[in-house]
């Protein structure tokens, strides 16, 4: 009797299984998600990617890489447990693109967002989510101050000389304002890695203001000011 090879069939039988198994995922490529529920198939759109937010005053702005599923119509951004949202058209199906959607109105609090991708058929992806995404105010801006000085004086040509003290690490810069010799209002920027500022011609009769600006982190989109200028007399 000649031996029985059942080695060769199972393994012919079990590459055949494993090839069943493969082919059908081939298809899973336009989207990122897909269930079968009571045997009908259930599709999730392709999910955005590096999704960057961006506080500002009373406002967020969202960044992301759109989807590259050309299925999708919008993207669907909510807040307040799902009670607030704003709807945003796909206007890109390329990854290597940024699309932006900012949402105005909000009050000084923190927020957790949620943002789909919607398809022409109603279907929603699976949601990427921020959590404690801050929008500032009034709150925050109340509690400004302007930059300090160490010192200041007038040297002989009649410059002003301002020495100032070391910047918070938020804050963007001042605007010094103050008149000339010839009576006419003239402004100066200083940012704050500047640690003297010279103001030349100024009057010493007239006052020098000093107005500060911050931002509350590093990728905020609005700069926040000091409520009033400090005033330099002399």
């Amino acid at each position: 009797m000649k031996p029985i090879h059942l080695h060769t069939s199972f393994t012919i039988a079990g590459i055949a299984i494993i090839l069943l198994g493969i082919l059908p995922s081939c298809g899973k490529q336009a989207t990122d998600y897909r269930e079968y529920l009571n045997g009908k198939e259930k599709v999730y759109p392709g999910l955005m990617k590096n999704l960057v937010v961006l506080p500002g005053k009373e406002r967020v702005r969202f960044s992301w890489q759109p989807s590259a599923d050309p299925s999708i119509k919008s993207y669907k951004i909510t807040w307040n447990r799902g009670e607030s949202s704003q709807e945003v058209a796909a206007t890109s199906h390329d990854p290597s693109q940024t699309m932006t959607a900012t949402v105005n109105g909000l009050l000084e609090d923190s927020y957790d967002f949620k943002i789909y991708a919607r398809d022409g058929a109603g279907n929603i992806s699976v949601p990427v989510e921020k959590a404690g995404v801050r929008s500032y105010g009034g709150r925050y801006q109340s509690g400004l101050g302007n930059r300090g000085i160490v010192s200041k004086w007038f040297e002989g040509d009649k410059t002003l000389v301002i020495q100032w003290a070391t910047a918070d690490t938020v804050h963007t810069g001042s605007r010094i304002t103050y008149t000339d010799l010839a009576g006419q209002e003239q402004t100066v920027d200083a940012g704050a890695e500047v640690t003297e500022t010279r103001l030349p011609n100024c009057r010493e009769d007239e006052p020098v203001s000093v107005l500060s600006g911050y931002k509350p982190v590093r990728l905020a989109i609005d700069t926040f000011y000091a409520l009033k200028p400090d005033t330099l007399k002399f």
